[in-house]
């Protein structure tokens, strides 16, 4: 660096600052002061005047800032360390200098556009009357106009513009008198953003008089409404020929925010943030014509030109201006290479209202638009109060979203939280009506279908159906509860009438079956009383007995014939009452809105965002709905198995050998967030409406077994076809990958039942307790009674062999005598027994009876012959002291592998059932068998 040569420099930047510095100063004596004294009347010229108020305010703080820098310069020459690149000033607070040049021509050029000069030259102040003879003098050195406005233009521009290339020129000295490397960088970085600073100013200006000049030549109509001051026009179609198609407008007019289209004495304009620009018209143009594609968010119209090259020129300035309407701000330069080769983006966010026919009139939509149609996230809002938040796609609802409808006779809204296909509610969703229904289900074309809840909190008539709809309406298969009767029906609906073969179960504990025919009871049925009486035939619904029928005691005896009359009635055997339900309602047939939607899931190829849509059924609140829809889109936490769709297709390959499987479908299934957990919470949240509550009546319990065997069934099927879909995604067949001892065996579902049955257990355990009370007692009061015996004289009396007592097994004190001892014989094996109510897992229950026997056989150290095993057992199942025994069995039997039947866990079964039963019959008579005997 020559510092010789750098003192020099700062003084000749010092001499242009201060020469500029008292160039503003006259201007502002002669022309801005004298003009800011003559505020206007006039409502337009104040708008005016108060943008030159505005370009005043930039004048002073560019003339305040260039003072300052004069100051610092004079600092620094006196200094006698000058003389290094540090000192200018102008290097490291380059960016000011730009920001506040960029702010006075852009407010200039905005007076100018709004002809400001032309109200400024014609003022009538007395300020500028006085002045007006050495403002002519002064202006000629800017000016040789002779008209007053042009030579303003000059006075308030050109010093500007002359000091910026004395900027420049300093510059350009500065950079030949520093060395190579990172200062002369800056130098040369700082020089060409004046360089670009220059340019910006000279498109400034061109655009602010071109834009003038249109104002001054169309007429009031269209200026009062298009004319604004940042407005500029770009481009005009009298200037460069193009014709939008169909003769819809005479001249077309390109502005950097609006695209305006002129015919006759009416206009249309389009904001520049929605209009997309296509060369693709997607049709043929006419033979030498070249088009363009104009799409907006109602209209799609073709601009077409003769010219190929004043196609290319429209194409690129409708897309600048476009992209720099989106950013909100022009380029820097204007039209300088950093606009170049850049489209504006197809995807945006903006807010739009619907004016013209059509189903969104009235609407405004604000959120993201791909090519002139809402597309993405937004929210659309009617006049009426409708509001819809969520997806959209090609300007359809699609997707999640909520929608808010007002009732027109309340103060109410139905706000629907579903899924949307191509504008219409579609998938699982759940609504809250303004009338204190709720309904949580799938819908389809806007109306209920398939499978949904719908429930009544109101405090006047509460009630929830659980089933299936069909067109808005309860059709199909449904479980009614009504709560303020105390009564749920299980069947049958058609148009929200009971219609088809139903069963009521009360709140008293009867179940009658009958046909109802819209909402009313037609033909015969079988009702069932409290006390195990069943009468066949027709009844009316305060269950009075009409016409002939048949009435089976509970004491044995059946009475036939017209009862309420004399005379008529035959006395024949009993008949024990059926379980209800299961030729009328085939367990296939039951659930079937529910198993359609899983299966339309892996059909669909087990789409990401279709999952809630189809599968949805799990979430029951409408807090958990809107999460589950940020779950699918967010980032998910650590877990040990993630439940995103790619990733769960994924593991169900990587997890199909037997020993791996189990493991993967318990967790599966114990999720939320897996289809198969699920399709898992939706089949129980049915089984619980039907069976729960009123539903515990045991003449339901073939039902409710049938229905979980199915369930399993289903599951597994269920898992199948997403291990399917998983190797076709892989291109592998499922038959290579399969396991062939579970594809066309029941061991599937006898993996599957298993890992379910916690969620069916507590309801249908109750079931065979019910079923099964009468025996389990009996069963009881047999406990209760051999629970008298010492354990030497209970062997005694259930005839054990002598030589099968462990008497060497009892360590007993010296005041104790083994004929008073009491639960100390074959303890381990009454501890085994004791834990077969801690599993619902059929399979842990057989082996728990199965060790049982084993600790029998340990204690006596042999095998056991079934006429020494019986009594055995019957002593440790009186010690066990199993409450509800029987139904625990017949559970057991109706839930087992059937690779079990008949094997050696069968046989053991009917053992410990043949125990129960013999418990059942023991009856201990005062004097006869006492303990004291």
């Amino acid at each position: 660096m020559s510092a010789a040569g750098i003192p020099g420099i700062l003084e000749l930047l010092l001499e242009l600052e201060e020469n500029f510095s008292s160039c503003l100063a006259r201007i502002d004596a002669l022309i801005i002061k004298p003009l800011l004294q003559a505020e206007p009347q006039d409502p337009k010229e104040k708008e005016k005047f108060q943008l030159f108020v505005l370009l005043n305010d930039r004048f002073q703080t560019l003339w305040n800032f260039t003072e300052e820098n004069s100051r610092m310069l004079r600092g620094k020459s006196r200094s006698e360390n000058s003389g290094c690149i540090q000192d200018f000033y102008i290097l490291w607070k380059g960016e000011v200098f730009l920001s506040l040049y960029i702010q006075y021509f852009v407010t200039f050029a905005n007076f100018v556009v709004v002809r400001g000069l032309e109200q400024a030259a014609g003022s009538r102040s007395d300020a500028w009357r006085l002045h007006r003879a050495v403002l002519k003098e002064f202006l000629r050195d800017f000016s040789s106009e002779s008209s007053l406005a042009l030579a303003l233009h000059s006075a308030l521009h050109k010093p500007l513009r002359e000091h910026i290339q004395g900027y420049r020129r300093v510059l350009a000295l500065l950079r030949e008198h520093v060395r190579q490397g990172s200062e002369r960088d800056v130098v040369a970085t700082v020089e060409r953003e004046f360089g670009k600073l220059e340019s910006f100013i000279s498109q400034v200006l061109d655009e602010a008089v071109v834009t003038k000049e249109l104002w001054k030549s169309l007429g009031c109509k269209f200026t009062d409404v298009l004319c604004v001051p940042e407005r500029r026009l770009l481009e005009d179609s009298r200037n460069l020929p193009i014709a939008s198609g169909a003769a819809r407008s005479e001249r077309l007019l390109l502005f950097d925010d609006v695209l305006v289209l002129i015919q006759g004495n009416s206009f249309q304009s389009f904001d520049l943030k929605l209009v997309w620009v296509d060369e693709n018209c997607g049709e043929k143009s006419a033979p030498g014509l070249h088009s363009l594609r104009i799409t907006t968010p109602e209209e799609t119209f073709v601009l077409s030109t003769k010219d190929p090259q004043a196609k290319a020129v429209w194409r690129w300035k409708l897309e600048q201006a476009v992209r720099q309407a989106l950013n909100g701000k022009r380029d820097f330069p204007l039209w300088g290479r950093s606009g170049e080769g850049s489209e504006a983006p197809a995807r945006r966010f903006f807010s739009y209202g619907f004016r013209m026919e059509g189903r969104l009139r009235g609407a405004t939509y604000e959120g993201e638009w791909l090519w002139g149609k809402p597309h993405g996230k937004g929210t659309l809002k009617w006049r009426d109060g409708r509001n819809h938040v969520g997806d959209f796609r090609e300007g359809l609802e699609h997707g999640f979203g909520i929608c808010l409808v007002p009732r027109r006779s309340e103060d109410r809204y139905d706000c629907y939280k579903c899924h949307w296909y191509q504008g219409r509610m579609r998938g699982y969703g759940i609504c809250e009506y303004g009338n204190d229904l709720v309904y949580k289900g799938y819908f389809k074309d806007n109306a209920r279908q398939g499978f949904g809840i719908l429930e009544n909190f109101s405090a006047e008539h509460p009630f929830r159906y659980t089933g299936h709809w069909e067109n808005d309406k309860k059709s199909g298969y449904g479980v009614w509860d009504d709560k303020e009767r105390g009564e749920r029906y299980i069947g049958m609906w058609l148009d929200d009438h009971r219609h088809g073969e139903g069963i009521v179960v009360t709140q008293s504990g009867l179940c009658y079956q009958r046909t109802f025919h819209a909402d009313k009871m037609v033909g015969s049925g079988i009702l069932l009383l409290e006390d195990d009486s069943v009468y066949e035939g027709n009844f009316t619904e305060d269950l009075t007995f009409v016409g002939k029928g048949k009435l089976s005691l509970a004491t044995g005896s059946a009475l036939r014939g017209t009862l309420g009359t004399r005379g008529g009635l035959s006395t024949e055997p009993r008949r024990e009452p059926d379980q209800l339900g299961l030729k009328e309602f085939p367990v296939e047939k039951r659930w079937t809105g529910i198993l359609e939607q899983f299966l339309e899931f892996l059909h669909s190829g087990c789409k990401e965002e279709m999952e809630e849509s189809f599968t949805g059924f799990h979430i029951q609140s409408s807090k958990e709905l809107r999460k589950s829809q940020e779950y699918l889109f967010c980032q998910r936490g650590s877990e040990e198995f993630s439940w995103k769709i790619e990733e769960i297709l994924e593991d169900l390959v990587e997890h199909q050998e037997p020993e791996s499987l189990r493991s993967y479908l318990e967790k599966a299934l114990g999720s939320s967030l897996h289809p198969l957990g699920k399709l898992l919470r939706a089949l129980t949240a049915a089984f619980r409406a039907t069976y729960a509550g009123l539903g515990a009546n045991r003449h339901l319990r073939a039902m409710a077994r049938d229905e979980v065997t199915f369930c399993s069934r289903e599951i597994w099927e269920f898992y199948r076809g997403l291990l399917q879909v998983a190797l076709e995604r892989k291109g592998r067949a499922p038959s290579e990958e399969a396991d062939p001892r579970l594809v066309a065996s029941p061991e599937g579902p006898s993996l599957v039942l298993p890992l379910i049955l916690p969620g069916f257990y507590p309801e249908l355990s109750m079931l065979y307790m019910l079923q099964h009370q009468r025996q389990d007692e009996l069963y009881c009061q047999g406990i209760v009674e051999l629970s008298l015996f010492p354990d030497i004289q209970l062997l005694e009396f259930l005839d054990v062999q002598k030589h099968l007592w462990p008497l060497k097994d009892l360590s007993l004190t010296s005041n104790q005598r083994r004929s008073l001892i009491k639960d100390k014989c074959f303890l381990s094996a009454t501890e085994c027994l004791q834990k077969l109510i801690t599993t619902v897992d059929p399979r842990e229950k057989l082996e728990i009876v199965r060790r049982t026997c084993e600790e029998l056989e340990r204690a006596v150290s042999r095998r056991l012959p079934m006429d020494d095993l019986l009594p055995l057992l019957v002593f440790v199942v009186s010690r066990a002291k199993i409450q509800h025994l029987g139904a625990e069995i017949h559970l057991i039997r109706d839930l087992m592998d059937p690779t079990n039947q008949g094997g050696m866990l069968d046989f053991l079964l009917t053992t410990l059932e043949s125990c129960y039963e013999h418990i059942q019959r023991i009856r201990l008579h005062p004097k006869e068998n006492s303990p004291s005997s």
